[in-house]
């Protein structure tokens, strides 16, 4: 490649957009698919964890297996699946290989809510309650989802 072709820009041919829109299509169906395979995985029981690791490392393989060993709209396509494949690891394995607590915020207190647990937090009691409920459906507020 000549030293002034190291950054060009030119309009796209048929042959790069015809590249750039195969690949797009590969990268979106492997999102797809390993969308609803991480989706399904956890009604697997005991195979969740080997199945949602193989889809994760395995698609991102095959992808760049079948980029490297073809020619043409198929080298394309598997070039997509391997970005897509590889885009959805490194977006999934972060949260399954650092531990829950290490990066969220800590309470101060102790406790599971804003305030900490002890003998001094009240529970309002079933009368404060019902007085309070009848007021909002007074007011015409409504508490809840309905569809």
């Amino acid at each position: 490649m000549p030293p002034q072709e190291v950054l060009a820009f030119a309009a796209p041919g048929t042959e790069e957009m015809t590249k750039t829109a195969i690949g797009l299509v590969g990268a979106g169906m492997t999102g797809v698919v390993e969308g609803v395979i991480t989706k399904v995985a956890p009604q697997l029981g005991a195979l969740e964890v080997p199945f949602t690791w193989a889809t994760l490392l395995g698609i991102p393989a095959v992808g760049v297996a079948g980029a490297l060993f073809s020619r043409g709209m198929i080298s394309d396509l598997m070039q997509g699946v391997a970005a897509g494949g590889t885009a959805i690891a490194g977006f999934v394995l972060p949260s399954m290989l650092i531990p829950e607590g290490l990066f969220g915020r800590r309470n101060p207190a102790g406790g599971q809510g804003a305030l900490g647990a002890g003998r001094d937090v009240k529970q309002l009691g079933e009368g404060p309650k019902r007085a309070l409920e009848a007021a909002a459906r007074s007011a015409g507020a409504r508490v809840g989802l309905e569809f």
